[in-house]
């Protein structure tokens, strides 16, 4: 007969991370497998004891047998829960990941949503899609030095590319939700939620922007939609590519490398060594990165949705 105790003890608790909770929040990041850590210590715990209220309420520690094992973000809006962040000690076992998704399953149905999005290391894949999540894609981290050695060839004259303005994100939405249309990036339903997530970049709700280094191309036949663009904000103190895209019919003229290429030699002029981002795997973008010296940097992550029943 199982040891009742023996069986609590293996139970798996989710505990608000408050502010003094900094220290173990930073070495659970450090100690995971799977996480690429650019800060030092000292500028994660800061980073963490900053964060606005709205993101401190999204952090959870897992804890086993009173030892920190995991931790992770879970937050609700809308009809939706998304679970975000997960990092599991690589002393937690398999089991830790299983308890997981079901705690966020039965939060997600007691907040009476009817959807629940997941992003998480392959590593968890099995507990994941046991649990009958769909994959939607994989994505990967890639870096590469701002100090390029690839030309900078002149572009038709007919484009002109000049840095970002405020007044653009509206455009630039409308060119996100053409370039990524019918695409596995294809993230939002409709162009209000491509301007709303240029407006947050533009905020700094991602982390703080860098205009001096993002820029939009514009036709000379037609000023009022871009042709192509990059943004870049700082994560965890390293610049990140957040998009950059090139409007369908202007593809294939070596436009995206322009662009790339512009934006890190910015950075490498503002002094930033190492510039980072985020790829989906399989899109053709993948070639255009290693052109430019980028390579892959940590796990691949998983990008997932269930569907709640009501």
């Amino acid at each position: 007969m199982l040891d009742p105790d023996a069986i609590r003890g293996t139970t798996v608790e989710w505990r608000p991370a408050r502010a003094e909770d900094a220290a173990i929040w930073v070495s659970v990041t450090r100690r995971s497998a799977d996480q690429v850590t650019f800060e030092a210590e000292d500028a994660q715990i800061a980073r963490y004891k900053e964060e606005n209220p709205d993101l401190q309420a999204q952090r959870y520690l897992l804890w086993r047998d009173e030892a920190p094992v995991g931790r992770l973000r879970f937050f609700a809006y809308g009809n939706t829960a998304e679970l975000d962040g997960l990092v599991l000690l690589p002393e937690a076992g398999g089991s830790v990941a299983a308890q997981v998704v079901s705690e966020a399953l039965v939060r997600s149905a007691a907040l009476d949503v009817r959807h629940l999005k997941a992003t998480y290391s392959a590593a968890y894949i099995a507990s994941f899609a046991g649990a009958g999540f769909q994959e939607l894609r994989r994505r990967t981290g890639m870096t590469a030095s701002t100090d390029l050695m690839v030309p900078l060839f002149p572009l038709p004259a007919s484009l002109r590319v000049r840095e970002m303005l405020p007044d653009d994100g509206e455009q630039v939405g409308i060119l996100l939700q053409r370039a990524y249309a019918g695409g596995p990036d294809s993230l939002h339903p409709d162009v209000a939620g491509w301007r709303a997530e240029v407006r947050a970049i533009q905020e700094g709700r991602f982390g703080p922007f860098i205009p001096e280094s993002c820029f939009v191309v514009e036709h000379s036949l037609d000023r009022y939609n871009l042709v192509g663009a990059i943004l870049v904000h700082l994560e965890h103190g390293v610049p990140r590519i957040r998009h950059m895209v090139v409007a369908p019919a202007f593809r294939h003229v070596g436009l995206g490398q322009f662009l790339a290429v512009k934006s890190m030699r910015r950075l490498h002029d503002l002094d930033y060594a190492t510039a980072l981002l985020y790829v989906t795997l399989g899109i053709p973008a993948v070639n255009l990165y290693h052109r430019l010296g980028f390579i892959e940097t940590g796990p691949t992550y998983i990008e997932a949705e269930r569907m709640l029943l009501k």
